[in-house]
């Protein structure tokens, strides 16, 4: 199976779209293109088998957003202004479960990571943030991201990873040739 990812498009079949979460097939399937072409709060790609283009398989939605400085480590944030900083959010990740344990997630993060990393080029922003849920934070750990400070309790972790931290592990990349 050949998998492309690319922005959300209305003609999308994303109706029978089942994650086995219900907050995420609501999103995908009421609100995603709405966000995304009529309002402008956040831009959902998909992931696509090219034999059945139009079918979802998995899918995440990125934002603009911002923390306060002093939520990140120290270590994260020496040198920085004393303001908010600019993020992107990873909003929402998810893979159609008939679609689980193929290494769609690895492949959608991936994408998300990278897209991530040509917004900090364009027009700066200092990590990416998620709002993981607490069964799927060792998932989002093994990329790298830490969870934020203050945030126990919850049923669900937001959790960072470092731009810098991003742009390191693709320099050092067999795949990119440098």
């Amino acid at each position: 199976m050949a998998v492309t990812i690319r922005r959300l498009e209305e003609s999308d079949e994303v109706a029978s779209f089942d994650c086995g979460d219900e907050p995420l097939n609501v999103y995908l399937q009421r609100h995603a293109w709405t966000n995304q072409r009529k309002i402008s709060i956040g831009v959902t790609y998909v992931a696509v088998d090219d034999s059945a283009p139009r079918s979802v398989l998995g899918y995440f939605t990125l934002a603009t957003s911002s923390v306060p400085r002093d939520r990140l480590p120290k270590k994260y944030i020496r040198g920085l202004p004393p303001y908010d900083l600019p993020l992107i959010l990873l909003a929402r990740l998810a893979v159609d479960k008939r679609f689980a344990g193929k290494g769609l997630g690895h492949a959608l993060i991936s994408e998300a990571l990278k897209i991530t990393l040509h917004v900090a080029e364009e027009v700066g922003c200092r990590c990416v943030l998620t709002d993981a849920y607490r069964d799927k934070a060792a998932w989002y750990a093994r990329y790298g991201f830490l969870p934020l400070e203050g945030e126990a309790g919850s049923e669900r972790q937001k959790m960072f990873l470092d731009v810098r931290t991003i742009r390191a592990a693709v320099e050092s990349s067999p795949a990119e040739g440098k």
